[in-house]
C-alpha cells in the first residue's frame, strides 16, 4: 500500500510539473483541475496533450484553455477522442477549422458517447427543426454547447415555449433558431 500511495503521489507530482512547465499553469489552476479528478500519470497525460495539440492545431494557450475547461480529457483514450473527431467531421461535414472551433467551444464533445448522446441529439434537432445537413452544421458550429443539453429537459421545452410564445409555425421557428 505504501508503494501504491507513493506511486500515486509521484504520478500526481509529475503531471503537475508537466502542466506547470508545458502549459504555464499556476498552482491555483492545477488545484482546481485536480479537485475534479486525478489527472493520471505523466506517461499517459503527455501523449494526450501532444495529440490534442497536433490534431486540433492548438497553440499552447489554446491547449491550456481546453485542458482547464475539461481536465477529464486527460483521462480519455486518444482512440476515443480521435473517433469522436472523425465522427463529428463526417456527420457535420466539418473541415479541420470547423472541428477546431466546435471542440474548443465544447471540449466535452471529445468525451461524449456518439451512439448515446451526440447522434440522437443531432437526429432530434434535424427532425424537430426540419433542417437540412447544411443548416444543422450551421446551427452546431454556431452553438456547439447544444450537444451538451438534454433534449427532454432543455431543448424540447425551450423550442416548444419559443414557438408558442412567438406564435411561430415550424418554418418560423427554424428561421429564428438559425438566425443566431
Amino acid at each position: 500500500v505504501r508503494i501504491s500511495s507513493r506511486t500515486t503521489a509521484q504520478n500526481a507530482a509529475d503531471v503537475r510539473e508537466l502542466m506547470r512547465t508545458r502549459l504555464s499553469m499556476t498552482e491555483a489552476e492545477l488545484d482546481r483541475m485536480v479537485r475534479r479528478r486525478p489527472l493520471g500519470a505523466r506517461a499517459t497525460a503527455e501523449p494526450k496533450l501532444d495529440w490534442l495539440q497536433t490534431r486540433l492545431e492548438l497553440s499552447d494557450a489554446g491547449l491550456k484553455k481546453m485542458v482547464l475547461m475539461q481536465p477529464q480529457l486527460l483521462t480519455q483514450s486518444v482512440e476515443k477522442m480521435e473517433s469522436n473527431c472523425d465522427w463529428l467531421q463526417r456527420r457535420l461535414d466539418l473541415d479541420d477549422s470547423g472541428l477546431k472551433k466546435v471542440v474548443l467551444e465544447n471540449p466535452s464533445l471529445l468525451a461524449f458517447s456518439v451512439e448515446d448522446n451526440m447522434a440522437p441529439k443531432l437526429d432530434w434537432l434535424q427532425t424537430r427543426l426540419e433542417l437540412d445537413a447544411a443548416q444543422l452544421k450551421k446551427l452546431v458550429v454556431a452553438q456547439p454547447t447544444l450537444l451538451g443539453y438534454s433534449v427532454d429537459a432543455n431543448m424540447a421545452p425551450t423550442l416548444d415555449w419559443l414557438q408558442t410564445r412567438l406564435d411561430l409555425d415550424d418554418a418560423g421557428l427554424r428561421k429564428v433558431v438559425l438566425v443566431k
